[in-house]
């Protein structure tokens, strides 16, 4: 049995790798689609969704509101000099990199199979566990 949750983010960030446009600040409504592949059915039911919300969901909203920053960034350190929140990550902030590091700190706690992240209306990336 598959589930499919969807959740989204808003946070800003920089690519400093990918280009002018990219390499400036700026933000995106993230959204993040979910599949999860559950093999036991227990009287019809696999995982309630709000217990795969309970677990998910906040794994995801760590990111909302904020601004995501490679850790060697030049910004990251004006920002602690003014105390300004940000998230810093071990990689630059592709959707690529993104959607590969939420993967992996969903499937800690979930049968993840499957993440798309898509920074806009007409762009996503799709990574997936093929068994």
């Amino acid at each position: 049995m598959i589930i499919e949750k969807k959740y989204y983010f808003y946070a800003a960030h920089r690519n400093k790798e990918a280009g002018e446009k990219c390499g400036r600040i700026h933000g995106h409504t993230y959204d993040v689609t979910c599949q999860f592949k559950f093999d036991n059915l227990s009287n019809g039911i696999t995982m309630l969704f709000s217990d795969i919300d309970k677990i998910a969901e906040p794994i995801i909203k760590q990111y909302d509101h904020y601004l995501l920053l490679y850790k060697e960034d030049g910004l990251c350190l004006m920002l602690d000099l003014i105390n300004e929140p940000y998230i810093e990550l071990p990689f630059e902030t592709s959707a690529e990199n993104l959607a590969i590091w939420i993967f992996g700190l969903i499937s800690n706690k979930l049968p993840i199979i499957k993440i798309e992240l898509a920074e806009t209306k007409t762009s996503k990336v799709i990574y997936e566990i093929k068994n």
